[in-house]
Formats: structure tokens, sequence, C-alpha cells
């Protein structure tokens, strides 16, 4: 009893007070900067959700806890720890000012591309989040010095001659770590490490985790928690299906699948055609017609020239499981028709630059005697391009700073399509043999400032907050810019020497429309997703083709002005669908694809909400294939 009377009790008490204070309180902060600095937001989140808001303020104890246990200092704990909060804020905000959706641990894997997603920020809110990083250590060592003859019960001079493990409290902190790891652990084991399920029922927070929508998990969950639950996402786990003896049979049965469909629809070799393959990645086109109901604007058509080739040439629908960025995910699944919908990952951070080869049409083309190579007017390094496309079949790799076209509109930071289009239309004009061009735009991206195209044409008529209007107004005009060369470019390659066909797709909205995105009716949600694709060529494609493709299309997609419709499917099905269009042998991979597209044409997390895919014969097979070739053991390429 005597030792509850003593000064080191009073000093325990005292310490856990201060961290369970400071955790409440940056549990709190970090819901405030996640509603963007919006107190009432987070009060209300803080009252109506108040289990999952005192359980997230438990694990955040937890982490304090393991800080202090490390300085031994409760001051530098609260301080670091408010510090990661103010850092973590600052990221969450600038990522969902680009694309509408949290930061994830995934985005973590981009950390060493941080100097180049640096030229996307503000540096003054840089420097501002540097200063108030500081300041709040600063405070946390004040506050240290002016403390720590209270927190000492013996002289600094009786101190000196005692043992350096009693002075450094080596035990001491050693009993705070383990308890503070066993507690953060044994709270956060089941949302780190759940199984792969549509929705996971938490009893206790009487709330839910789901895989399809984070947005969802952070607005429900909190931010801590639908943090943590991403964690589960990190790890790629094998299908319980996937073994080697289960590849080679669907190897086997696409041997015969291919040779039946070769010779039933008297397909020829690639090899054998004399036409050039481009494919244009529109980095964020997409038509704002759309969504005009919630974004409406006077000006005229923003995108006229998008509107007369959809009545002119073969046009679909993509939904694209991406927002207001992962571009590099839409780009993996056109390149190998593979698809992410299983792996929920970066496959160009955190699956490829392990694997030696990764089959797609650009090794595809390569086979048949194609010349490949990917033009961007951007860095090569973003995304891990650099490490990756050689892995993909692609040999050349054309960035910035080999581009002959340098040409900005107004005072955009990037080069504009209209150059992008004439150097990778040169690059057709030099070459002595066939060429597949994967073209990557960036005129598109954000971020969008007010009048850098000058005084706006496309004026937003139903927006009171004049920041989101001026963003708004701001994308429209770059995008009216980047129409009127997609129109220039389709009159170039019909009047191109050389025989060409090209598939041009928006791989995402900007993530800019957020009153859409978050609307409650999934099926308004949706229409952000909706990007264009067209296929067009300088020649004649096989009748009989086109109109089995055409098929496909719902009756919902029925016509564009018009003209037949390609159907409407996730960006995994687009180079098959071209691939139809030239009726060449394909890929084996794709002739599964043939079944996939047709029968689940839009494989998005997000599209299916709470429920989930049929898992027929060939979708099961897709799942094992899209692990297989893209993080397991490639027995597919072994047979």
């Amino acid at each position: 009893m005597e030792w509850l009377k003593s000064k080191q009790f009073r000093q325990t008490l005292i310490i856990i007070l201060i961290l369970v204070v400071s955790a409440i309180f940056l549990t709190w902060l970090l819901q405030y900067r996640y509603y963007h600095n919006d107190a009432g937001a987070a009060f209300e989140f803080m009252f109506t959700k108040k289990r999952i808001f005192l359980f997230s303020s438990l694990i955040m104890f937890f982490m304090l806890l393991f800080i202090y246990g490390i300085f031994h200092k409760p001051f530098t704990a609260v301080s670091i720890g408010t510090a990661i909060v103010l850092i973590i804020g600052y990221i969450t905000i600038t990522k969902y000012g680009f694309r509408g959706v949290p930061l994830l641990p995934e985005d973590f894997q981009l950390s060493s591309q941080a100097g180049t997603l640096m030229q996307f920020v503000n540096i003054w809110d840089i420097v501002r989040l540097i200063i108030a990083v500081i300041l709040v250590l600063i405070l946390g060592a004040i506050l240290n010095r002016l403390t720590k003859k209270w927190w000492h019960e013996s002289p600094q001079e009786n101190q000196r001659k005692e043992p350096l493990w009693r002075r450094m409290h080596i035990i001491s902190r050693l009993v705070i770590i383990i308890i503070a790891l066993v507690g953060f652990i044994g709270t956060t084991d089941f949302i780190r490490n759940h199984p792969n399920k549509p929705e996971i029922k938490v009893d206790f927070l009487k709330s839910a985790f789901v895989n399809w929508s984070q947005l969802y998990n952070y607005n429900h969950m909190g931010f801590l928690l639908g943090f943590l639950y991403n964690f589960g996402n990190l790890e790629i786990t094998a299908p319980d299906a996937y073994n080697e003896e289960v590849i080679s049979t669907i190897h086997s049965e696409l041997e015969k699948t291919a040779a039946d469909a070769n010779s039933e629809q008297s397909r020829t070799k690639l090899a054998a055609g004399d036409y050039n393959i481009i494919l244009v990645l529109g980095e964020s086109f997409f038509d704002p017609e759309v969504i005009r109901e919630y974004y409406n604007y006077d000006g005229g058509d923003v995108t006229p020239n998008l509107h007369r080739l959809q009545g002119e040439i073969l046009a679909g629908t993509m939904y694209s499981p991406e927002y207001g960025g992962g571009t590099a995910n839409v780009e993996f699944e056109v390149v190998t028709g593979l698809t992410n919908y299983w792996l929920k990952t970066v496959p160009y951070t955190n699956l490829l630059p392990k694997q030696e080869t990764v089959p797609s049409i650009a090794s595809f083309a390569k086979e048949n005697g194609l010349e490949t190579s990917v033009v961007h007017p951007y860095s090569g390094t973003v995304y891990n391009r650099d490490t990756v496309l050689p892995k993909l079949g692609f040999d050349q790799f054309v960035t910035v700073s080999e581009f002959d076209h340098t040409e900005k509109d107004g005072e955009s930071a990037y080069i504009n399509d209209r150059s992008s289009y004439s150097q990778a239309l040169d690059k057709l004009s030099n070459a002595k043999e066939r060429q597949l061009i994967s073209l990557i735009t960036m005129q598109n991206h954000a971020p969008y400032k007010y009048e850098e195209y000058g005084e706006p044409k496309f004026r937003v008529t139903n927006i009171d907050d004049e920041n989101e209007k001026n963003t708004v107004e701001t994308y429209l005009m770059t995008l009216n810019k980047s129409d009127e060369y997609l129109g220039e470019f389709v009159e170039k390659v019909k009047n191109f020497d050389e025989p060409t066909v090209v598939l041009f797709y928006g791989d995402h909205s900007p993530g800019i429309f957020k009153r859409v995105l978050n609307n409650s009716d999934q099926d308004i949600a949706n229409l952000i997703r909706q990007t264009p694709y067209l296929i067009f060529s300088n020649f004649d494609f096989d009748k009989t083709a086109v109109e089995k493709i055409s098929n496909l299309a719902s009756e919902q997609d029925a016509s564009i002005n018009g003209q037949k419709t390609l159907p409407t499917t996730t960006p995994n099905c687009l180079t098959n669908t071209l691939l139809n269009l030239l009726n060449v042998e394909k890929p084996l991979t794709h002739y599964l694809l043939d079944t996939v597209c047709k029968e689940t044409p839009t494989l998005a997390s997000v599209y299916y909400g709470v429920s989930a895919p049929k898992m027929d014969a060939a979708t099961s097979q897709y799942e094992l294939l899209s692990y297989d070739l893209a993080a397991g053991k490639q027995y597919f390429l072994k047979q």
C-alpha cells in the first residue's frame, strides 16, 4: 500500500493520463484533418460513433506508449505523435484534393518518388507543415525541460553513480515497449489480418469494413481503423486453388480453345500484318457531358471532337477502377490483359519489379516482329516505369528529356497532347520496322490552377464554392484543348502513309467531381468512372469481327450518334477487343478474356459494392492467371 502513496506511482498515473488525453486529442485531430479541417464533422464523428472513436483512441494510446517507451519522456512521445499526425493529415488532404480518395498504406510504396511527386504540391504548404512540426517538437522539448526535476526522484549527481542500464531505465523501457506492442497487435490483429471478403462485420463496434470502397471505410470506421484495415491488402495471397497442376490444366485448355478459335475465325498471325499499333492513354480524359446535371456549365461543348468521333468510328465506354489517379493501375490492365480486381495493389511498384518478365501486348508484338516503345512527356521514374516497362517487353522508353516537341498551353506545367502525338508519329515516320507504341499523355494531369489557360471559356453555373468552381473550370479548359488535339491526331492517322491502328482511352476522370463521387445513389456515383475509348485505323477492319464485337454491347450501350458502340468494359478487356478487331492470333490468356469480358465485362470492386462477380469456371481461371503472372511463380510461362 505504501507504493500507492509513492511519488513513482503518482508519476505513472500522470504519465498515463497525459498519454490517454493526448491519444483522444490526436484521434480527433486525425479526423479533423481527414474532414479537411472541419471541426464540426470531427466532433460529429466523435459523438455519433463513440465506440469506434474510443477504440481508435485506445489504439492511438498504444502507439504513444510505444514512443514513450523509446524516449521515456511523455511530452516527447506526445510531440512526436502530434508531428506524425500533422504529416499524415497533410498527405491525406493533398491526396484527397488530387484523387478524392484517402491516404492508403500502399501509397508509401511511392515514397522513393517523393521528389517527383513534390512537383504536384504547393511548396508553401510544405514549408508551413515543416514549421508546424518543428514548433510542436520544440514545445515538447520545452515541456520536458520544465518538468525534468519532477520526473527524477534522486538528484542528478546521485544518478551519475548508478549503473548505465539503471540511469537509462532500460528495463522499464523494454517493459513499456513490450506492453505497447502486445496491446497494439492484440487490438488491431483482426483489422490488419482479415479474410478477403466483400464485407466484414465488427459486432462490438456496430459497424463493418468493406473491400470495395475505402472511402466508405474511412467515413464509417474513421481514419485510423480505415488505414489499418488496408494493411491487409499489402500482402498478396494466392487463391486457394493455386498450384502448378491447376495452371498447367488451364494452359492446356487454352491451347485447345485458341486452336479452335483460330481455325473457325480464320485468324492470321500478327507477324503477317503490315500495320503499326498505337495505344494512347489519355491522362484524365473524361466526357463532362456525362455529369452535366451535377456540374452544369455554359460556353458550349467541351469535347466536340470526341462527340463527333463517337458517331464516326468505333467507340465505347470504359469503366475505370480508378478515380483521380492510379494511372499505372489502369495502364497495367490495358497492357497485360490481367486484372487488379483481386490483387488490389499497385502492380507497377509492388509486384512487377519482383518478376523477371510479365507477358503483355508489347512482348506479344515483339514476338511478331514489331519494335516496341513507350512515349511519355514526363519523368520515367514515376510508378517505377523505367524498371517495369522492359519486363513487359518494351525496348525503348522516350521520356520528356528526349522530346523534340515540347509545346505547352498557357501556364500549364505539362507538354500538351499535340506535342505528344507529334512525338509518337515522328517515331513511326523514322522507323524502318513496324511499331507498337504506348503513348501516355500528361496535358490533363492535376493540379488545375485557376486561369492557367487564360480566362475560362466554360463557366460552371451550379456551384457556390469558389475554389471548386475554379478548379472545374480550369479542367474544362485543358480538356477542351486536349479534345482539339485528339481531333487533329485522328486526322493525321487517317492520312498517315503507313497502315496504323489506334486504341485511345481515358484512364480515369480527375479527382474534382466529389458531388458525384460521394452520391449515395451508386448508379450516379458510377458516372464518374465512365471514360471514353476509341479504336480506329486508316484501313478497314474485318467486317465480321466488327459485327461480332459490336453485338457484345448491351442495349444500354446501343449507339452513340447512330454509330454502333463497343461494349462497356473495364481496362483489362481493351487490348483483347483490339486484337479481335484485327482478327489475329492472340496470346493464350486473351482467349480466356473472350469469355470473361463477355460474362463479366465490368470487373472493378467499387462497381460491385458488397456483392461480387459470379465466379464461374472462366472467372476463377482468370483470377488464378492474374495472380500467377503478376504475383505468383509464373507456372503458366513454364508450360
